[in-house]
């Protein structure tokens, strides 16, 4: 009798530890998302946007790329991932031009 008991207890156990890493990954995929459409989010700012001078832009560029560190800071590196991605990537769409001069100087 207590074998079944601890067998049953067993299976109960697998089978919760089996549904809580489907949810883990369920929230991941979703967190990754997330920060993809706040990477394309982030680029529109960019789409008709005048700027003053290049100082203003850098400054821009500045905020858009902290909010990359964010993710690293908080060690979400798939989410840092996926949003830098998707910035550039929407980047290059909307503004190719600045995109170009964005990768320019980030290989330096």
């Amino acid at each position: 009798m207590k074998i079944k008991i601890y067998t049953l207890a067993g299976i109960a156990l697998l089978a919760l530890s089996a549904c809580s890493g489907t949810e883990k990954t369920e929230e991941t995929v979703a967190d990754i998302t997330a920060a993809q459409m706040m990477g394309r989010e982030e680029a529109r700012k960019y789409l008709n946007r005048p700027w003053k001078d290049t100082l203003e832009l850098q400054r821009q560029l500045l905020q858009s790329r902290a909010k990359k560190s964010e993710f690293e800071m908080k060690n979400q590196k798939r989410q840092a991932e996926a949003y830098d991605s998707a910035f550039v990537g929407t980047l290059k769409t909307v503004r190719p031009e600045l995109a170009a001069e964005l990768e320019k100087h980030s290989s330096k």
